[in-house]
């Protein structure tokens, strides 16, 4: 899967990288469609971000896409179900 990784202030660039495992029993999985930039993407980019991260970092905190899997204790979404989320919680 491609991904736009922030490798450092003023520097951005999208790359494969490694498919997520399956979903823990309380997780979801999503196939994302569309991404979402904002001040806190910015912010990381500049190192300013409240949450110190290593460096690269997927950037967009904001997504929609569909799930594509749960794990064994989710009953509040199901595969196909559209979702909106907010990554940097």
């Amino acid at each position: 899967m491609r991904a736009a990784l922030v490798l450092g202030e003023r520097g951005i660039e999208v790359r494969e990288i490694s498919m997520p495992p399956p979903p823990q029993a309380d997780e979801v999985q999503v196939r994302i469609r569309a991404v979402a930039l904002n001040h806190i993407d910015v912010w990381g980019w500049r190192g300013m971000a409240f949450a110190k991260r290593t460096l690269p970092i997927v950037a967009g905190a904001e997504a929609a896409g569909e799930v594509t899997a749960v794990g064994a204790d989710v009953d509040t979404h199901k595969p196909g179900d559209i979702v909106a989320l907010y990554g940097a919680l």
